[in-house]
């Protein structure tokens, strides 16, 4: 695997030659979960999905997972996907893409998760069908945060 790194806006970003995308999917909602395992499984662009109900699970993974794209719920029981989103952004230099998907669009939360660093917020009842399509542009792109 060969790796290049470039720093844009701020961001350290690796351009990936790589078979597939790594992605971890965060939501406490089973159901949720398995319907994105589901959708990603027919994205070719995806290699692996690992999945967590909560973002402290979530971050107990990543010692072991770097994945190149998480989706990230923003209300969960413990620490909700806005903290994990801030340990994310103080703890690590390099990160994954981060989609926010959640029901609560309020425009605060939306405004906070990019200041945050993610890189995409979805609305769970509208958006949700996009995800595959915004995996293959990043693969497309070659670029992704790891």
């Amino acid at each position: 695997m060969s790796f290049v790194w470039a720093v844009i806006f701020g961001q350290y970003y690796n351009y990936m030659n790589t078979k597939g995308l790594k992605v971890l999917l965060i939501d406490d909602t089973v159901l949720i979960l398995q319907r994105l395992k589901s959708l990603l499984s027919e994205v070719k662009e995806v290699s692996r999905t690992e999945s967590a109900t909560s973002a402290e699970e979530a971050l107990d993974m990543l010692d072991g997972y770097q994945p190149d794209i998480m989706v990230l719920d923003i209300n969960m029981p413990g620490m909700s996907g806005i903290e994990m989103l801030r340990r994310l952004s103080v703890n690590q230099m390099v990160k994954p893409v981060v989609i926010m998907l959640t029901n609560n669009t309020f425009m605060g939360y939306r405004d906070e998760c990019m200041r945050l660093g993610a890189d995409f917020f979805l609305d769970k009842s509208r958006d949700f069908l996009m995800i595959p399509s915004i995996l293959e542009k990043i693969q497309e792109q070659n670029l992704v945060q790891n």
